[in-house]
């Protein structure tokens, strides 16, 4: 079965009615009548994450890893072109890009241009048959993980990227940000005032800073909240029982 075809028909925030459709739709067997909102939305997530190889897998597998440590992290980070898929955040900045079973790797290269110059480490987080073509296209000082159910594989350990770009870094900042990390925000002037270490610092908290109430509501509720939906959680901060409870 395509369960590519279940990801995409499911959302979080789906009425009952309509999560007895999805499944009845995909599976065909049942009407789904005895299960409650929360069956439902636990029914999806479980086959999702037991058969499915998209990117919410990886996602989940990566929040699952960081979580027992001591960094907060963050889905999504919007970055001068692209969006970086998870960032984790201590005193370094730690970057993944995934690339699922069922995604292409057409973009990689501008992706990997992009987080160079604003992460110090930078890992790809793959499906496993993407690994001989994503070591050809990836830097020296780049990583490479799978996952194997929880298992984590590091193929290649990644290290400091030597491209830090200060300008780059101020780039993706608030102007909000600036004027409390920097105490300005004109460009030009924080540049001339702060030497890249400086910024580099400054920059690491204030990205610490903005995620760092979304990522312990994510602690703080994760036995409550499903595994593809944790995106989801993060975003909005809901209480999960607002969301499953019928």
């Amino acid at each position: 079965m395509d369960y590519s075809v279940l990801a995409r028909s499911y959302n979080t925030l789906d009425y009952p009615e309509k999560l007895r459709n999805t499944l009845v739709a995909f599976y065909k067997d049942t009407s789904y009548s005895s299960y409650g909102k929360y069956d439902l939305h636990r029914k999806v997530n479980a086959d999702l994450l037991k058969h499915y190889h998209g990117e919410e897998i990886l996602k989940y597998r990566l929040a699952n890893y960081f979580r027992s440590l001591n960094y907060t992290a963050a889905f999504e980070v919007k970055t001068t072109n692209c969006r970086a898929d998870f960032l984790a955040i201590n005193g370094q900045t730690k970057c993944f890009e995934i690339k699922s079973k069922i995604d292409t790797l057409n973009r990689l290269e501008k992706q990997i241009y992009n987080y160079k110059e604003l992460f110090e480490f930078n890992t790809i987080v793959i499906d496993e048959k993407h690994l001989e073509s994503v070591k050809k296209l990836i830097p020296e000082y780049y990583g490479i993980w799978t996952f194997n159910g929880k298992k984590r594989y590091e193929h290649i350990k990644a290290t400091i990227s030597p491209c830090l770009n200060p300008e780059k870094q101020i780039q993706i900042l608030t102007k909000k940000e600036l004027k409390k990390y920097f105490k300005q925000t004109y460009m030009p002037s924080i540049l001339y005032s702060f030497s890249n270490n400086e910024i580099n610092k400054l920059f690491k908290e204030a990205l610490k800073a903005r995620y760092h109430v979304k990522w312990q509501f994510i602690l703080n509720n994760w036995n409550s909240i499903l595994p593809i939906d944790l995106q989801f959680f993060f975003n909005k901060n809901i209480v999960p029982d607002l969301i499953y409870s019928n």
